[in-house]
């Protein structure tokens, strides 16, 4: 992996002596149309009988609005590039060739609640929907990768997380929840 040695803000990145440009700008209207189109397949889920289905989509549809608000809010900078399991390095598409590059970067989109921790501090709603996201993203364990089986109460809880976190980021950004 590169050494970062600088970066200035959102225009380039030093990366041992080398200067890169940063990417075009991928458009918040991305984050909220996959929100809504995960949102649509949600509210065709149980939570209790598709409970991994659940908890998968609605975390992925939270991450997309929490992506959609920090890049909204100038926390984080939206780019063209996919963040990946290793903190500081995203994939940079090639949409001609199909093919992605690892480059290092600075937070662009989060991969979850608080992952990658960002310097500046989150103002209070988005500090309210990453709380709610959160409890989402802590099911997977027992839920997803476990075969922990929920009951009716907390699949409820789960729904008035998913329901609080949409609610505080499409308010945020003035997004009509259509589901």
């Amino acid at each position: 992996m590169p050494s970062i040695l600088a970066f200035d803000g959102i225009h380039s990145l030093h990366v041992r002596g080398a200067r890169v440009l940063a990417p075009e700008l991928m458009k918040n209207s991305s984050h909220i149309a996959k929100f809504r189109r995960l949102d649509a397949a949600l509210s065709k889920l149980d939570a209790e009988d598709d409970s991994e289905l659940w908890i998968w989509t609605a975390m992925n549809a939270c991450v997309n609005l929490l992506n959609a608000a920090l890049h909204h809010a100038e926390l984080t900078h939206e780019s063209d590039l996919f963040h990946t399991q290793v903190e500081g390095v995203y994939a940079r598409p090639n949409r001609t060739a199909g093919t992605l590059t690892d480059v290092a970067a600075s937070p662009g989109d989060v991969m979850h609640a608080g992952q990658p921790a960002l310097s500046t501090p989150l103002p209070a709603s988005l500090q309210t929907a990453s709380l709610a996201l959160a409890s989402i993203e802590d099911l997977r364990e027992g839920f997803v990768r476990g075969s922990e089986v929920p009951t009716r109460l907390m699949t409820e809880e789960w729904q008035r997380a998913y329901r609080s976190c949409r609610a505080e980021l499409c308010r945020m950004l003035n997004v009509g929840i259509e589901s």
